[in-house]
């Protein structure tokens, strides 16, 4: 049956990760209120909580969409929000150009560092660019935007609104206890993790959940003799009870990393754990320093706060109850809603266009090209200008080559050579660096 409601496409790689937390909870809150009908493509696969969300809601679904389906379904909607990180198929799409629509993008990265930092073109293409966390208005390109780019721009938090029991503060009376959970893997944790809160001497293990690669943090933390102190228990199923028993979150990010609000410090805040983090973009946006959490300048100082944070109760708990505060004030899912209505409505009023992304030219590089697109992906960055040099045969012994080059995916040259096809650069850095793990491992500096 023919719905009148306006109907807004939703298109994204997949619906893994905070990212599926986050809209799941906004569709839910969508369908109460009936003004708008959402649907979803993903060009790879839809997780089941998504599937069974879906289903519940009756929404439209179409996971592993190839080209055609895709072009059809923003043919057939009134609004389309195409939700942004660099992946290799994004930059295939977007440079192949889509059918005529209304487009906003919503960036789940904030866009500093490669390979997931902004790059000027994107910011041409779509009617408006949307941030996730404020902290993007500093990444040096969005600075250097024309006054008419920035007048596109606006920002909606990421976030799946106050979680399930959290509106009661969750007084701890059990021995302190610190921990991690979330993704587990060099590319996300401080290489010094392990060393920065076993510094703190605490009584109890520091707990870690989540992986993928919390086999090879337990055997790094064997190797440096700290096994006794952490326990690492991998991926969870319930992480809401995890938060129950935690005091302090110890969330020390590497300072490259490309997450937004961080949907796990909402959540510490909401079950009274004290987010203690390192004072990095989206953390400084998000935490107010010794009023709802810690924002440490350095590994030393993290280590210090933690030790504060274990021996000073009082303290502990007049921020515990500050950021469970701000969370019931700032997070509920309805005010997501009503800033996602406003966008609409102001995307209403605009006319259909179709666009393409415009791509830069590379001396010596094929145009439209796997490697062309990746380097399109990385922007004025020294990913660039290292994969410019690997072009150039500029491989010397002492050289430094970007972390980012090892990885499989999170749009690393590997992933674009895997998902794009064959391209001759790409399989010679692949053949150059994925055999080189000491790159982007733990204990590793980039």
């Amino acid at each position: 049956m023919k719905t009148s409601l306006p109907r807004v496409l939703h298109l994204l790689p997949h619906t893994g990760g905070g990212v599926g937390t986050v809209l799941r909870a906004f569709f839910k809150a969508e369908m109460e209120t009936g003004r708008y009908t959402h649907s979803v493509i993903t060009f790879e696969t839809i997780n089941e909580a998504s599937k069974t969300c879906f289903k519940q809601l009756n929404m439209a679904w179409l996971e592993t969409a190839d080209d055609a389906a895709i072009a059809a379904g923003i043919e057939a909607a009134e609004l389309v929000v195409l939700h942004w990180w660099n992946h290799p198929q994004w930059m295939r799409i977007l440079s192949q150009g889509l059918p005529a629509c209304r487009l906003a993008i919503w960036s789940h990265v904030n866009g500093f560092h490669t390979p997931q930092a902004f790059f000027p073109e994107l910011f041409d293409f779509p009617d408006r660019f949307v941030f996730a966390t404020p902290a993007s208005f500093e990444a040096p390109v969005v600075k250097a935007l024309t006054p008419a780019q920035a007048s596109q721009l606006a920002v909606i938090v990421s976030n799946s609104g106050v979680p399930p029991g959290a509106d009661k503060f969750c007084h701890k009376t059990s021995p302190f206890q610190a921990g991690y959970i979330g993704t587990v893997e060099p590319a996300k944790m401080h290489p010094e993790f392990l060393s920065m809160c076993a510094r703190a001497q605490l009584a109890l293990p520091c707990l870690v959940a989540g992986g993928p690669a919390h086999q090879a943090l337990q055997a790094k933390a064997e190797q440096s003799g700290l096994a006794q102190q952490f326990k690492i228990l991998g991926p969870l199923s319930d992480p809401y009870a995890f938060f129950q028993g935690l005091h302090v979150l110890t969330y020390p990010l590497v300072p490259e990393h490309y997450g937004t609000g961080e949907q796990v410090l909402i959540e510490a805040m909401a079950y009274g754990a004290v987010p203690l983090v390192l004072a990095h973009p989206p953390e400084k946006a998000l935490i107010q320093n010794m009023e709802t959490g810690i924002l440490a300048e350095s590994p030393e100082a993290f280590s210090e706060a933690l030790r504060f944070l274990a021996e000073h109760p009082a303290e502990r708990e007049r921020m515990a109850l500050a950021g469970h505060r701000f969370v019931l004030e700032n997070c509920p899912i309805e005010k997501t809603q009503s800033q996602f209505h406003q966008l609409f409505e102001t995307l209403l009023g605009l006319s259909k266009q179709s666009r393409k992304l415009a791509l830069p030219e590379f001396n010596g590089v094929e145009r439209g090209s796997p490697f062309h697109l990746y380097l399109t992906a990385c922007g004025d960055s020294p990913e660039r200008s290292a994969a410019l040099d690997f072009l150039a045969e500029k491989d010397e012994p002492e050289k430094v080559w970007p972390p980012s080059f090892v990885y499989l995916t999170r749009g690393s040259p590997v992933h674009y050579l895997n998902l794009l096809g064959a391209d001759p650069v790409l399989e010679r850095m692949r053949d150059r660096f994925v055999s080189r793990p000491e790159l982007a491992s733990f204990g590793a500096r980039s």
